[in-house]
């Protein structure tokens, strides 16, 4: 991959997220919990964008930007299923594993990888857990004794985006600081793949702000 074709997926990955924001702006009146917590991690998720793009064209290292986003970033997808998932897992299940996971982030910046560093060990167990939860997510559907439809439930989308996405990256997060030492055309094409799959998840924002839940799905955004 060429870098000037990593240098456009790079900027579409990285903006493409305005799309599903300027949905919501559309139609914030008619969003749910479900869909106005994803609006929370998608004004994050830009903010971080932007500030990390800026550091790029100005040559300055962002990495430190990402090891206090890894955590932030965790933070709002706890908030999102920790209302999904709250008949399989109580709220201190969710406020331990916060704790515990701002805990490992910060011993991981102080003693294993440092700021200047890519944060690997903790972006890792961030997809992990994601993964988890989207597992558990899919878990609880199964367990349900009423018929609901999938298309017109938000949380549906952000779930398998975030799985899709997750699953797919997890062993370029873990391997990422051993495989690749500077800039090599082996990490464009992988950190390119990475770019399109962040597209990917993003159009699955956009379906979920996109759709209309069912009443019963409005008034309880858990499925």
């Amino acid at each position: 991959m060429s870098k000037e074709l990593f240098d456009v997926l790079r900027l579409i990955s990285s903006f493409i997220v305005t799309i599903p924001l300027l949905l919501s702006v559309y139609k914030f009146k008619s969003l749910n919990r479900i869909q106005v917590k994803l609006v929370y991690l998608l004004l994050g998720v830009l903010t971080v964008e932007v500030i990390s793009n800026i550091l790029w064209y100005k040559k300055i290292n962002n990495m430190p930007l990402y090891h206090f986003f890894t955590v932030i970033h965790f933070l709002l997808i706890v908030n999102i299923y920790k209302m999904a998932l709250s008949q399989i897992f109580s709220k201190y299940f969710f406020t331990i594993l916060s704790i515990g996971f701002a805990i490992f982030a910060v011993i991981n910046t102080v003693f294993l990888q440092g700021l200047m560093t890519f944060n690997s060990n903790t972006t890792t167990l961030l997809g992990a857990l994601v993964i988890f939860f989207s597992l558990g997510y899919f878990y609880a559907l199964l367990k349900e004794v009423k018929y609901s439809a999938l298309e017109t439930n938000p949380m549906f989308w952000i779930n398998s985006g975030f799985l899709i996405y997750f699953s797919s990256n997890l062993i370029l997060f873990f391997m990422n600081n051993t495989l690749f030492k500077g800039i090599t055309t082996a990490s464009y094409i992988l950190w390119g793949l990475h770019a399109v799959i962040n597209i990917v998840l993003t159009i699955f924002y956009t379906i979920a702000i996109w759709v209309k839940p069912q009443e019963n799905t409005s008034k309880n955004s858990d499925f």
